[in-house]
C-alpha cells in the first residue's frame, strides 16, 4: 500500500542483558502498515483500519493475517499500548519439524452424508489425503532468539499494568525463552512455570517419552490481575471431609481442642496440570490443527488472569482456540497468524460457535468479527507451491543454509519468489553469494521460478564455461501447474429481493497437483466435484472491497458436502451477491453477480 507509515518510539529495557546471540539487534522504533479490511461477520459499518478508540465504542473482535511483529507494531500505533490485560502465545518451538494437517476430501465410502445414498463416493480413498504444511519450525542459527525477542519487546508495550503474558513451549527452548523473558519483563516479575502434563503415544525412541509442556507465566508488575482456581480435593483428602450448611468442613484439633475447618471451594491449584488430556483425544474439539491445544487449558489460563470485558492477545492463534474460549468467557480478543490456513480454521471455528448461540449471524448473540490482512502475505500458497517442486524434482531439503534451498543431483538449488517471475537481479544475487560467501563452492545452481524476464536463459547459455553454471528451471515450462488458479461454475439469479445460488462445478489444479492425479483419473475416483470443498460463504449485498459474510455453509462431518445450492433475501433489488468457495487446501474463489 502507498500510504505513509507512522513510527513509534519503544521503551528501552532496563537493567543488563540476559542472554546474547549472533547479531542480536535492540528494538527502538516500530513502523506502522496500513491494514486492509478483508471480512465482516455480524458488524455494521466496520473502519477501514482497526483502531483502539473503534474497538472499545464496537461490539466486535479483531483478527488479523500477516506478520504479527507488523501486526503488533500496528496494534501499537493504533492506540492499545498498555491495553492488553492478558497475553497468552504458542509460540514456534525450534522443534526442527514440519507441523503438518492431513487434509482429507469430503464424502467417503459411506456415502456423502447429507441422505443422498452413494453420491459422493470415493475410491481408492487413499488418494484422498494430502498432507498440507501449516509452518516450518526449523530455524538457522539464532534467528528464533531474535524472533521471539523483537515479538515479546511488543508484546511488553501492549500489556496493560495489570497484565499477564503465558508463554506455552516445550523442553526445547523453555530455557533460552526464561532468558528473554527475564530480560523484557524483569526476573522479579516471574509469576510461575506451570506444568502441563498428559499422556501422548508417539514413535518408540531412546528416551524418556517427552509428555509434558511449560507456561511460563510473567506479570508486568505486582498489580496483575489474579482470580484464584480451585481444583477439588483428592478422594483420600474428601474421605475425611464432612458437609453441612456452610459447606465442606474437616474436623481440625488444636491444643486439644476439635473444631471445625471448613474447606472453602477446593484446595489452590497446584503449578503442575495433569487433569487436562490432549488434544487427541478430544474428538469434538479437533479440527486438524497440528499443533491445535485443548479448550479447557485456555479457560484455566483466561479465568485466573482476566475479567469480564479484558481485551485478550493471542498473535500466534493457529486454530482460534484463544478466540473461541474468550469468546464463551465474554472477555475481547485480537488474534493474529501469518498462516492462511490458521486464518480459514479461525474464522470456520468462530462461525460454528455463532451459529451455536443464534443461527443468524447478522442479529446474533454475541460480538462480531472482523479479519484484517496487514500486507498482503500468503504464505500458505507458496509453502504449497514450494512442496510440489520439491517432491517432482527429487530436492534434497537443507534447512541450516540460509540461502540456497537444498541440493538436486549434485546442485544447488535455489526456488525464486512464486509469486513473480524471475529476473536479472535474481541472478545476480546468486552470483554475489558465491563470489563473496562461497568461494571454494564447484557445484552447478538451479533456480526454479515460476516465469521469467525475456532472454534470461538465452543469456545464461551465452556464458563462457563458469565454474558455477545457472541453469533455470521454468515449471510453468515444465508443466507444472501450480500457478492456475482454482475455478468454479456458479450460478447466481436474482428477482426484485429474492436471490438463488447454485455451484455446478468447482476444479482446483492445486489439488490435482497435490493428489499427483489429473482431472479425468479425478473424475473417475470422485464422481462430485464437492469433494474438494470445505465450506461457502456468502454475502448478499457485497460492495466490491469487504466481504460481510451473511450466510454460510460449514459442513460439519467429514462425510459431509455442501448443499450447493441457497436461496437468499437481498436488502435491496439492485443489491450485488458475492459467493465465496473455500477448498480443502485454503484456495479460495469469488463469483459476484
Amino acid at each position: 500500500m502507498s500510504a505513509k507509515r507512522k513510527t513509534l518510539k519503544i521503551t528501552p529495557i532496563k537493567g543488563r542483558p540476559m542472554l546474547y546471540w549472533v547479531s542480536k539487534k535492540p528494538m527502538d522504533v516500530v513502523r506502522h502498515f496500513p491494514a486492509q479490511l478483508c471480512e465482516s461477520v455480524g458488524v455494521k459499518n466496520p473502519p477501514v483500519e482497526p483502531s483502539y478508540k473503534e474497538f472499545m465504542k464496537g461490539d466486535y473482535n479483531l483478527l488479523f493475517h500477516g506478520d504479527n511483529k507488523e501486526i503488533l507494531s500496528s496494534l501499537l500505533i493504533a492506540g492499545f499500548r498498555g491495553k492488553i490485560d492478558l497475553i497468552y502465545i504458542d509460540p514456534p518451538f525450534d522443534s526442527g519439524a514440519n507441523y503438518v494437517r492431513k487434509v482429507r476430501l469430503r464424502g467417503g465410502t459411506n456415502g456423502n452424508g447429507n441422505g443422498n445414498g452413494d453420491n459422493g463416493k470415493i475410491s481408492g480413498a487413499e488418494q484422498t489425503t494430502v498432507e498440507q504444511i501449516q509452518y516450518e519450525d526449523i530455524w538457522a542459527n539464532d534467528n528464533y532468539l531474535q524472533f521471539m525477542y523483537e515479538r515479546l519487546i511488543l508484546m511488553r508495550e501492549l500489556l496493560s499494568e495489570k497484565g499477564s503474558i503465558y508463554l506455552h513451549c516445550d523442553w526445547h527452548k523453555s530455557h533460552h525463552l526464561r532468558f528473554l523473558l527475564d530480560e523484557v519483563f524483569g526476573a522479579e516479575n516471574c509469576r510461575n512455570e506451570i506444568i502441563w502434563g498428559y499422556r501422548r503415544w508417539t514413535a518408540t525412541s531412546k528416551t524418556f517419552q517427552n509428555s509434558h509442556d511449560s507456561l511460563i507465566w510473567y506479570g508486568k508488575g505486582n498489580a496483575y490481575i489474579w482470580q484464584q482456581p480451585y481444583e477439588e480435593y483428592a478422594d483420600e483428602e474428601a474421605h475425611f471431609t464432612e458437609e453441612d450448611e456452610n459447606g465442606k468442613y474437616r474436623w481440625q484439633y488444636l491444643r486439644g481442642k476439635k473444631y471445625k475447618l471448613y474447606l472453602g471451594q477446593g484446595i489452590r491449584m497446584k503449578d503442575w496440570w495433569d487433569d487436562i488430556p490432549y488434544i487427541n483425544s478430544m474428538a469434538h474439539e479437533r479440527t486438524d490443527y497440528p499443533t491445535q491445544k485443548p479448550e479447557a487449558l485456555l479457560e484455566r489460563v483466561i479465568k485466573a488472569s482476566s475479567h469480564e470485558g479484558s481485551i485478550v492477545l493471542d498473535c500466534f492463534c493457529g486454530s482460534g482456540t484463544t478466540a473461541v474460549v474468550a469468546e464463551k468467557l465474554d472477555r475481547r480478543w485480537i488474534m493474529a497468524d501469518l498462516n492462511k490456513g490458521a486464518i480459514q480454521t479461525t474464522i470456520k471455528r468462530l462461525q460454528n460457535a455463532m451459529k451455536k448461540k443464534n443461527d443468524n449471524l447478522v442479529e446474533k448473540n454475541g460480538r462480531g468479527l472482523l479479519h484484517y490482512r496487514v500486507n498482503n502475505y500468503d504464505v500458505a500458497k507458496q509453502d504449497e507451491l514450494k512442496k510440489i517442486i520439491i517432491s517432482k524434482y527429487g530436492v534434497q531439503t537443507n534447512h541450516n543454509d540460509l540461502f540456497f534451498d537444498g541440493t538436486a543431483v549434485n546442485q544447488l538449488v535455489k526456488i525464486i519468489d512464486l509469486n513473480r517471475p524471475l529476473n536479472r537481479l535474481d541472478i545476480q544475487i546468486i552470483k554475489d553469494e558465491i563470489r563473496n560467501n562461497r568461494p571454494d563452492e564447484d557445484r552447478d545452481i538451479t533456480v526454479f521460478c515460476n516465469g521469467s524476464e525475456l532472454n534470461i536463459t538465452h543469456e545464461l547459455a551465452k556464458e563462457k564455461k563458469p565454474i558455477n553454471n545457472v541453469t533455470v528451471r521454468d515449471i510453468q515450462q515444465d508443466g507444472v501447474i501450480t500457478n492456475r488458479p482454482a475455478q468454479a461454475e456458479v450460478k447466481i439469479a436474482k428477482r426484485d429481493k429474492k436471490a438463488t445460488v447454485k455451484i455446478s462445478d468447482y476444479i482446483s489444479p492445486s489439488i490435482f497437483a497435490r493428489m499427483e492425479i489429473d482431472r479425468s483419473l479425478f473424475d473417475e475416483r470422485i464422481d462430485d466435484f464437492r469433494a474438494q470443498i470445505d465450506y461457502v460463504l456468502i454475502d448478499t449485498n457485497y460492495n466490491g472491497e469487504n466481504f460481510n459474510i451473511i450466510e454460510n455453509d460449514l459442513p460439519q462431518k467429514r462425510t459431509d458436502f455442501i448443499k450447493g445450492e441457497y436461496e437468499l433475501t437481498l436488502p435491496h433489488a439492485d443489491a450485488k451477491v458475492a459467493v465465496k468457495i473455500v477448498d480443502m487446501l485454503g484456495e479460495e474463489v469469488i463469483t459476484v453477480e
